[in-house]
């Protein structure tokens, strides 16, 4: 027995009655609906975690570290039961042996994480028994044509196949949709078919240039326009417009704008009736980079007030909740947004797919801090899951904060027993030329933490599904998770103000 230690208990156990009160208050607030009865324990853990998050808990971790007991940095899937555990164990080695903590269940080591595999399993389907991770593919348009792929991307460990929304049409999705079901079948594995509804994404829809090759170097101007017809002002030799042409009635003079995943930064210099003129200021290539239709335009300080549903997005959910086994939904904000897309989903759905699971993209600075009300809107309905849209994401938060923020993303999912996809630029230069890149396959492995990983599309993509599986294969039985230091978490600060 040893006194010492009892300062110590004391201050662990005020911090648990203060977690679960705190907590019992943030998952009152959550409860304005109905939540479904197998996510309710998953629920209160997410507000517990949150509630003892608050607060930087770095000084308690090196105070119990000493003592042999948990230091608290894997308490993600069982809040109150890792801190039961700390003081009961600290009541054993003070000889005051605590009987009255509330509950005591710290799963077995193989049990621990069972409410994220079996919310995994809802969403995802079964893992392979090699690995836990999973891998997830975008459908090339060839996959509409050629079987032979399809069936390859399924041997080489493909267990889901997403559909973009955004390109190619019903007919070649219906044609993809088929390939896979019977690859599937015939190769006896799983692959479950996500559709992905585009949102309000602001892409490049035309192009105007009076150069033989349309690149932007920094200084040069370019029209960022709001009209079909585009003219090309003076000083400019390229003009875009957009699929949204709404967005521009909110930007002014001075405001940054990103292409193409942050390559081409520019800033607006003058609004006109036909758009706005922006001139470069920064490019990732010295020699300027090549513009494209169909690339993203960025608004990084604008909040752009725009449906979470467009028309166009409202005719594919026609087609995508007959068709498909999970879906996805772009550019998520907020709770309401979710509460939107659930009242949509309860008209177009059949009464046999009513529980089909939904995927929330992660891609916005507003969306960072709505996280843990976003994801109790969503999962007390339906088996539910975040994807990190890096891409996206990096652009609207900066690429110096993305590391952070996806961290904290997988702790609170975690917390949540939400799976995540880890999205983006994944093996990209092995899956376009067939060359990895040493910091590519140390992506991999961190992204091993996620419940799957999401591969786009290439011609060396079945070579990408087949390195992915080799790396999670080895990898996991290394790790898993990691454990964490845990100082106060940027996200959701605002809850407590």
């Amino acid at each position: 027995m040893n006194k010492e230690a009892l300062p110590l208990l004391e201050d662990i156990k005020q911090i648990r009655r203060q977690v679960a009160k705190d907590g019992e208050h943030i998952l009152e607030s959550w409860q304005g609906g109905e939540v479904r009865e197998e996510y309710i324990q998953s629920l209160r853990n997410l507000a517990y975690y949150m509630a003892f998050r608050r607060y930087d808990r770095r000084e308690l971790q090196n105070s119990l570290i000493p003592w042999g007991v948990s230091s608290l940095g894997r308490l993600e899937p069982n809040v109150a039961g890792n801190l039961d555990a700390v003081i009961k164990t600290l009541g054993y080695i003070t000889g005051d042996i605590q009987q009255d903590t509330e509950y005591f269940k710290y799963p077995a080591s193989e049990d621990r994480n069972s409410p994220l595999a079996n919310n995994t399993n809802m969403l995802l389907g079964e893992s392979k028994e090699h690995r836990y991770t999973q891998i997830m593919v975008t459908m090339p348009p060839e996959a509409a044509k050629d079987y032979k792929l399809v069936k390859s991307l399924i041997e080489s460990g493909m267990n889901s196949a997403r559909i973009n929304c955004a390109h190619d049409d019903e007919d070649t999705w219906k044609q993809m949709i088929e390939n896979i079901r019977t690859a599937a079948d015939e190769t006896g594995d799983s692959c479950r078919i996500l559709m992905d509804i585009s949102g309000p994404k602001v892409r490049i829809k035309t192009l105007l240039t009076s150069k033989r090759n349309p690149k932007l170097k920094t200084g040069e101007y370019f029209l960022l326009s709001n009209q079909e017809a585009m003219i090309l002002p003076s000083k400019v030799n390229i003009a875009v417009n957009t699929s949204v042409p709404e967005v521009l009635k909110n930007v002014d003079i001075d405001q940054l704008i990103k292409i193409d995943d942050g390559q081409v930064e520019a800033i607006v210099t003058e609004v006109q009736d036909d758009g706005l003129i922006c001139r470069v200021t920064k490019t990732s290539k010295a020699k300027g980079v090549r513009i494209k239709t169909e690339k993203g335009i960025n608004f990084p300080d604008l909040d752009i007030n725009l449906n979470v549903l467009t028309e166009k997005d409202m005719n594919d959910l026609d087609f995508a909740t007959e068709h498909a086994d999970i879906l996805a939904f772009s550019f998520i904000k907020s709770a309401d947004d979710m509460r939107y897309i659930e009242d949509t989903l309860r008209e177009k759905l059949t009464a046999g797919k009513q529980q089909m699971p939904v995927i929330a993209k992660i891609e916005t600075t507003e969306a960072i801090g709505e996280i843990p009300n976003i994801i109790a809107a969503a999962a007390a309905v339906r088996p539910f899951g975040i994807m990190v849209a890096r891409g996206d994401l990096a652009v609207e938060i900066g690429y110096e904060r993305l590391s952070e923020i996806q961290e904290e993303l997988l702790w609170i999912c975690e917390a949540a027993h939400v799976p995540v996809i880890w999205a983006t630029q994944v093996l990209e230069s092995l899956i376009k030329t067939g060359i990895p890149t040493r910091s590519e396959i140390s992506d991999v492995v961190a992204g091993s933490r996620a419940e799957c990983i999401m591969l786009n599309k290439g011609d060396y993509i079945v070579d990408g599904v087949k390195t992915v599986d080799d790396i999670l294969s080895k990898s996991e039985g290394h790790n898993y998770k990691k454990t964490a230091m845990l100082r106060a978490l940027n996200i959701s600060k605002s809850m407590f103000e």
